[in-house]
């Protein structure tokens, strides 16, 4: 009589069974998200900085699309470039997804103010709070307006310029004496811009320690608001660097 085979038979179907199972969960967790992926998925690139033409010819290549294009102001990216985009750079994300760009428009436009018959040295004040850059100050003779006071600006007062917008400056000058600008806490050549429009000279020099940014003038002679004429020499006690300060 011969023997059962049922033990075995039972065994070998029960391996046959745990193998399928092992392979299904294999391919389920291993082999299908990356067949799945490959092919479909990219690393989003930075496109901070790029043109917007630069942008859409990189994603395109990616096999991306470009989404919503947003017009930002903005002071630090120049205009038509990007500033930021939507998703972040380095993500992963599925070939003909959209991606959201914000193209710079530049700085925000600001009007120029009226500085006409302020003194010089606050209407250089407004101007630097402002983010303006004075380039060049010249004397005019004007007889309506106090000698040392703003004649005229270029670009014009409720000009609309972008912010860093360079001004020029025309200040009054008479001839006769007049009181003494003050200089201190501007820089050196900036100062040496004020004595010439009011037809004064820069005479002495000297640097003195501080902690001050170097070149910031510390004390002036004449002082503020003595009587001065044209001709006369202003000396000045410029910061010296702050390496130099002990």
């Amino acid at each position: 009589m011969k023997k059962s085979n049922q033990p075995l038979t039972v065994f070998l179907w029960l391996l046959i069974f745990i193998t399928i199972f092992v392979l299904i969960i294999l391919f389920n967790n291993l082999l299908m998200p990356f067949i799945t992926r490959k092919g479909q998925e990219v690393v989003l690139p930075k496109l901070t900085g790029m043109t917007q033409k630069e942008a859409e010819s990189t994603l395109h290549r990616l096999g991306l699309k470009i989404g919503e294009v947003r017009l930002v102001p903005n002071s630090e990216i120049p205009p038509e470039r990007v500033v930021t985009q939507y998703p972040r750079f380095g993500r992963r994300v599925k070939r003909g997804r959209e991606i959201d760009l914000d193209i710079s428009l530049g700085s925000p436009k600001i009007k120029i103010p009226d500085l006409i018959g302020l003194p010089l040295s606050n209407a250089l004040a407004t101007l630097e709070q402002s983010g303006f850059v004075v380039t060049q100050i010249e004397s005019v003779r004007t007889p309506r307006i106090p000698a040392g006071r703003v004649a005229s600006l270029w670009p014009p007062p409720g000009t609309e310029v972008r912010k860093g917008c360079e001004i020029k400056i025309s200040v009054s000058t008479k001839v006769g004496t007049f009181p003494m600008p003050n200089l201190v806490g501007l820089n050196i050549e900036t100062a040496r811009g004020v004595i010439i429009s009011y037809g004064l000279n820069l005479g002495q020099v000297k640097l003195g320690a501080s902690s001050e940014p170097a070149g910031t003038v510390l004390f002036q002679y004449p002082e503020e608001g003595m009587t001065v004429g044209p001709g006369d020499s202003v000396s000045l006690i410029v910061a010296q660097k702050s390496d130099s300060v002990h």
